[in-house]
This record gives C-alpha cells, structure tokens and sequence, in this order.
C-alpha cells in the first residue's frame, strides 16, 4: 500500500550555477585563461561573479571593462571559445555544492518531490559538471540553455523542463540566485524562492520575495506554503 508523502506530485526546479553549485571559482579560471591567452591582465572573482548567470560573454565583457578595453574592440568570440575550451576541460576542479544542498535533496526526495534543474549553462557543460560531481541522477530533467528555443528568463525554457520531468505546472516551485530565474517563475507563473548567497544579479522585486537563508530551510513545509 502506498503511503502518500508530503511533496507527492511536486517538481522542485533549480538554477544550477549560484544556486546549488559554487562554479565560481572554476568559472573565473576559464575567464582568466581567455583574457590572458589574448594578452589581458587577469580579473579578481567579485568584478565578474554577478555576471556568471547571464553567461560567458557577460563575464567576458565584464573583465574587459574592468581594464576599460571597449568590447567592441576585441574578437569576443575568439575568447569565448577558449573560455569554453578550458572550462569544458575543468568544469568541477573546485566547484561544489553549496553547504546543506545534499541533505536538502534528501529531504526533498524523500518527501516525494521530483527534482529538475533549468540552467542558463549550455547543456554539455550542465552535464559534465553535474557527472564529475556525481549528483546527476539526482534530477528528472536537466534542461541547458542551448536545448530550448529561448532561455531565462523566457518562461517555456521552465515549463519545457517542467514537461521532461512529467511535473505538474500547478504543483512545482523555481529556486534561483538571478533576475533570469525570478522572471522565469514569474512569466510560468510558478512561486520563486531566492537564493541570496548566490551569483545574482537581482532587481527590486516586484512582488513579494521568499529568500533561502540556507539549505536548512528548505523544507516540504516551505515548498508548499512559500508565503
């Protein structure tokens, strides 16, 4: 006889880098590679993290302003492909998940949610990290940004994930660190819990925001009453 669970029927979605794994610190080695493999001078973590949830270019232009070169002045996609190159071949050096996110799957999982991941990351680079961390199969569906028509903060690339985890658009929840994950949730008209200590950026919510204090936090209860 089968015992119904708290989060039966539940999608749990997350963002992946700022959200359950510290890539920062991998992420900014790629970057630091391109900037010094075309002759420019390496950038501190803080000047680029914000950048990291709206993709490599960002993060490329953002280390180039800080050494004020114009954008438009460099061959960006030359960069960008070393920045992949190095990153495809050092995905998990030092990234990690963050601290409490193992026992929140747990708990979540045994809960009976089902856990998906919708990520602005191209998919290859989603997958090899998610494998040489050895967390992939902790997830439904893992939906990268270059396996839907549009990305966050489009929300079909959530309901998209939504669908290849067979969840339920009325019963699941986006957890995220950015504005593309916020508007997402909002656009797919899912609840958002923010993850403060992530990569960002975030603007001025427009209605009222849950913030993660930690993985702790994140509970069934939370899941199904987020305000």
């Amino acid at each position: 006889m089968h015992t119904a669970m708290a989060l039966d029927g539940y999608t749990v979605v997350f963002d992946l880098d700022g959200t359950l794994i510290d890539t920062a610190p991998d992420l900014v080695a790629a970057l630091n590679v391109c900037l010094s493999d075309a002759g420019f001078a390496p950038v501190p973590a803080p000047i680029v993290q914000g950048q990291i949830g709206l993709g490599s270019v960002a993060m490329i232009e953002a280390g180039l302003a800080f050494q004020d070169v114009a954008a438009d002045t460099v061959e960006i996609e030359q960069l960008r492909s070393v920045f992949l190159d190095y990153y495809a071949a050092n995905t998990a050096n030092r990234s990690r998940p963050y601290p409490g996110v193992m026992a929140a799957l747990d708990r979540l999982e045994k809960a009976g949610a089902t856990l998906a991941i919708c990520t602005n990351k191209p998919q290859a680079l989603a997958d090899t990290l998610l494998s040489e961390l050895d967390i992939v199969h902790r997830f439904k569906a893992v939906v990268g940004s270059d396996s839907v028509p549009k990305r966050k903060p489009h929300p079909d690339h959530i309901l998209q994930t939504l669908d290849l985890a067979g969840g339920d658009r009325n019963r699941a929840i986006m957890v995220g660190d950015s504005d593309p994950d916020e508007k997402a949730a909002q656009r797919a008209g899912l609840p958002f819990i923010f993850v403060p200590f992530g990569y960002g950026p975030i603007g001025t919510a427009q209605n009222k925001r849950l913030e993660l204090e930690d993985y702790s936090k994140l509970t069934s209860k939370l899941i199904l009453n987020p305000f």
